[in-house]
């Protein structure tokens, strides 16, 4: 009998665009145990969505200038367009902005508040005087009070991951005006954690033997700290607003102005809610992701109540508390939810040794790697390389000789010798009979499909794919041992049995690599002359099926591509498309409303430039401009273009002493900016007062976008 399973997948921040780091931390595990469980007949429900409320995207909207709609409705879109290119296949990827999520977070609330595990309390949380408001938690850095990493955030350390209650925090301040913050009091809501502590302890041991050890252990070392009440209002004003009609008077706050629900409250609540959501859509809007299979259930209870469920959570190690303690306390205290199986945490995936960083353009655009080195070698080495147990690396040296030596020489290899083999050597049609298989290759195949269900079963997706290229490897072993090369010359008959046996590991690994490698599975099986895998509950296509009448159905081609490393080595380091563009949007145009001589320099000018927002002051040496001129200016932070597009090196402009002078920023020349080589002299731009403040993106010529590699 088939069961009902929800992979539950986390909810990515709709703040910028998502990274290698990201695919590896759950998007492609998720991907993998979903797809698994469709193949087997399970009734599957894969969803997610964008978080888009909570700091991180109203820090992006202060940085940018746009609104927090705006931030969500443009990074949603460019989540939805990376999801839809690497084949992950939610059957619903929505937003928390939807009227659907609203009702099931407040819901929750009520259900939470009338069971009597919220109270509300009056507590001290941090004030910035200068910015006359409390700050949300991102707003305020300081130094960590366990492990002392400076610039971590007032409610969790980045670096040794330990919660933090409001002003433990050492020499907090505003992340916006770097001023000193204060400790000021204030009335919110709190999940009383204390009152389920117990239930959350038997809860996390009967883990044991099924959570990653590392997430077992970290999770019983937070109930040993002991478990208090968390807030879950905060002052905001981008969140889901209270239901405050709803709340009993002896519960009502003093005000709920600016009052909105913490973003760990209701995001998480999104797997509740998604479910519900899903059974409203019917897959017609263009800003959302749906699939609906054949048999699936019409009620969303059906996952979330009884016995006949499994729930798999895919997460990041950071966010490891909230997966294995505070939702499941949401869910108990709110009524009798299922609660999470297994919790499915990656540690984190670096980059070359060191943490993927966006501001410090430390990263790998996941776009730009698929675009060059195509879906299957990076999926094949994210799931081959997946941090479960330890923080993994990102090693381009490494992705190189995964594919070629392995994606490409083991698998590829044995695939593509075996069908142009039968093409060449038999016209791509063969007859064989079952008694025909040897029993070792029999042996081999059902082991490969038993081991690898085993693994994904607990969501051990490193060791699973190993099992599939032992197959593999067994094949290529069997092809070279029997050399059907030299049999076909002299027996055409036993020539054809042993085809026959490579043929049924071949058309096996159709299906073993289809969780992995969607895609590369779908072509193969159109090669070999295969039904379409297409999903449908209690239909069950992991296992071995002997396929007798042998029929390939195209010129074969090689299903996977080397890459040429020499080739790969020399673009290394350099960004690609959509990086180039994100280097570009940094550079402004800016007005100069003075210029002066240095007093302590004869070679240098002081200058002062403005946007039309807030003037800047720089340092230059450079004097091909006057008051008026529209120049291009990069600021503190950012990365120059023009070394990084043309050469690979990175240079991050910093705040400098010149002199004596502090120099906040730089005005470019052509080579800084990438557009061309001149280096005598600063560009300068019509002096035209509507130009002022754009993106440079937005004049650059034809030509110059051509140059950047932009247009085509």
């Amino acid at each position: 009998m088939n069961k009902k399973v929800l992979v539950a997948v986390a909810w990515p921040y709709v703040n910028g665009d998502l990274h290698v780091g990201h695919l590896a931390g759950y998007l492609i595990p998720a991907d993998i145990v979903a797809r698994f469980n469709r193949l087997v007949g399970n009734d599957v429900l894969m969803v997610s969505g964008s978080d888009c409320h909570g700091t991180p995207i109203t820090v992006e909207s202060d940085k940018t200038g746009k609104s927090p709609a705006e931030i969500v409705d443009f990074y949603h879109a460019r989540d939805v367009a990376l999801f839809k290119k690497y084949n992950l296949s939610y059957n619903l990827y929505t937003k928390t902005t939807s009227e659907v999520h609203k009702q099931v977070v407040q819901k929750l609330f009520l259900d939470l508040l009338q069971n009597g595990f919220i109270l509300k309390k009056k507590e001290k949380q941090y004030y910035s005087e200068s910015d006359k408001k409390f700050l949300p938690d991102r707003y305020v850095e300081g130094e960590c009070p366990h492990c002392h990493a400076l610039e971590q955030r007032s409610d969790q350390c980045e670096v040794c991951g330990r919660m933090l209650e409001a002003g433990t925090l050492i020499n907090p301040y505003s992340k916006l005006s770097k001023s000193n913050v204060v400790l000021k009091e204030t009335e919110h809501y709190y999940l009383d954690l204390s009152k389920l502590s117990e239930d959350l302890e038997d809860y996390v041991d009967s883990k044991v033997n099924i959570w990653r050890k590392w997430i077992y252990k970290e999770a019983k070392g937070w109930i040993k700290e002991g478990l208090r009440p968390r807030a879950i209002t905060r002052d905001l004003d981008w969140g889901i607003e209270l239901p405050v009609d709803d709340i009993p008077e002896h519960m009502k706050l003093d005000t709920f102005e600016g009052k909105r629900l913490y973003v760990w409250f209701e995001a998480v609540t999104g797997y509740l809610s998604a479910p519900q959501e899903w059974l409203t859509r019917n897959g017609n809007e263009e800003d959302i992701i749906y699939n609906k299979f054949e048999g699936q259930s019409e009620s969303w209870e059906d996952w979330w109540f009884g016995d006949g469920s499994t729930h798999y959570y895919f997460l990041g190690q950071d966010n490891v508390v909230f997966h294995t303690l505070l939702w499941p306390g949401q869910l108990m205290g709110a009524g009798n939810y299922n609660l999470p199986d297994v919790v499915s945490a990656n540690k984190f995936m670096n980059y070359e040794g060191k943490k993927f960083s966006k501001s410090r353009n430390w990263i790998i655009d996941s776009n730009e790697i698929a675009d060059k080195f195509g879906i299957a070698a990076v999926r094949y080495y994210i799931s081959a390389n997946l941090p479960e147990n330890k923080e993994g690396n990102f090693v381009w040296d490494a992705f190189y000789e995964a594919n070629n030596n392995e994606l490409v020489a083991n698998l590829g290899n044995f695939i593509n010798r075996t069908l142009v083999f039968i093409e060449k050597y038999c016209d791509g049609k063969i007859v064989g009979s079952e008694e025909s298989i040897d029993s070792q290759v029999l042996a081999k195949i059902e082991e490969a499909f038993k081991k690898t269900e085993e693994l994904l079963v607990t969501s051990n997706i490193v060791d699973a794919l190993g099992a599939v290229m032992e197959l593999s490897a067994f094949g290529n072993k069997y092809f070279n041992d029997s050399e059907v090369w030299n049999v076909i010359k002299k027996d055409k008959v036993a020539a054809e049995k042993i085809l026959v046996n490579l043929y049924q590991i071949v058309q096996s690994l159709s299906i073993l690599i289809e969780p992995f490698l969607p895609n590369s599975s779908a072509k193969l099986r159109k090669d070999l002359g295969l039904e379409e895998i297409i999903p449908a509950v209690g239909k069950d296509y992991w296992k071995y099926s002997f396929v007798g009448e042998i029929t390939l159905n195209s010129k074969i081609q090689p299903l996977f591509a080397k890459i040429d490393i020499k080739k790969a080595k020399e673009k290394q380091g350099k960004p690609g498309k959509e990086e180039v563009r994100k280097l570009l949007e940094q550079v402004k145009l800016v007005k100069v409303v003075l210029k002066e001589k240095h007093p302590n320099a004869d070679k240098l000018l002081i200058v002062e430039v403005t946007d039309n927002k807030d003037t800047y002051r720089i340092v230059t040496g450079a004097d091909n401009f006057e008051v008026g001129d529209v120049v291009a200016y990069l600021g503190v932070g950012e990365v120059v273009p023009g070394p990084l597009i043309e050469k690979g090196k990175e240079f991050r402009l910093e705040e400098k002493d010149l002199r004596g002078v502090v120099s906040s920023g730089m005005i470019l020349a052509e080579d800084e900016i990438g557009i061309g080589k001149d280096h005598s002299g600063i560009v300068v731009f019509e002096p035209q007062e509507d130009l002022v403040g754009k993106s440079i993106l937005e004049v650059l010529t034809e030509e110059q976008l051509r140059r950047l590699s932009l247009v085509d």
